[in-house]
């Protein structure tokens, strides 16, 4: 509980004249609208911090091991409160709206396109910078003199030894400064404890 302490009001006020009696008269009712302005802040700071009577809301679909379907309707879920549980989709103005099929649905708002309408505005407001030192650049490499096309991947190669380092040079020039190898490694030298990639003189190793 918050306690405030009232400024003490000096009641025995000698008056000698009329102006004083009624400066004296001014000074009181000020003194008392101060007293009832903190009394309220008390009692509203007091309100505040008060337990709220409302018991928490639990309902079937947090059922330990329910497997039932969930019904997204969700029409009577808050029956068995105990209270009258405020329904956000009923009124004129719904906190929430319900779509073609009955369905609980969180209306989306427009985006405003206005923030990203000029590079100067985009630039005052943009609250990530992406450099190239953000970036860590893939490269596929094996044990081969050329490079070969994938082709699960258009565009990507893998890249033998010198093309790699030929890569890691341009890519230093250009500000890109991590990189990570994914070696193809021959299928007679895959274990299931990966042996390969402890060998000092595998393909990665030689790589780096």
């Amino acid at each position: 509980m918050i306690r405030f302490n009232a400024p003490k009001i000096d009641r025995h006020i000698s008056c000698h004249s009329n102006n004083n009696s009624q400066s004296s008269t001014t000074a009181n009712r000020v003194n008392m609208k101060t007293i009832a302005t903190i009394l309220a802040l008390a009692a509203m700071h007091t309100n505040a911090f008060a337990p709220s009577p409302i018991k928490p809301i639990t309902t079937r679909l947090h059922a330990e091991g329910n497997t039932d379907p969930v019904d997204r309707t969700m029409n009577g879920i808050d029956d068995n409160l105990g209270y009258e549980a405020f329904d956000p989709t009923a009124g004129s103005h719904p906190a929430l709206s319900r779509n073609n099929q009955g369905g609980v649905w969180v209306q989306q708002r427009p985006r405003p396109r206005r923030n990203r309408k000029s590079a100067g505005v985009r630039a005052m407001v943009r609250e990530n910078i992406v450099t190239p030192s953000n970036f860590i650049y893939p490269l596929f490499i094996h044990d081969e003199d050329t490079n070969q096309d994938i082709a699960s991947m258009p565009g990507c190669q893998r890249h033998s030894l010198p093309s790699m380092l030929s890569e890691v040079g341009e890519a230093l020039e250009l500000g890109v400064k991590a990189f990570v190898l994914f070696p193809k490694v021959d299928d007679a030298l895959k274990t299931n404890l990966a042996c390969e990639a402890y060998n000092p003189m595998g393909i990665v190793h030689r790589a780096i």
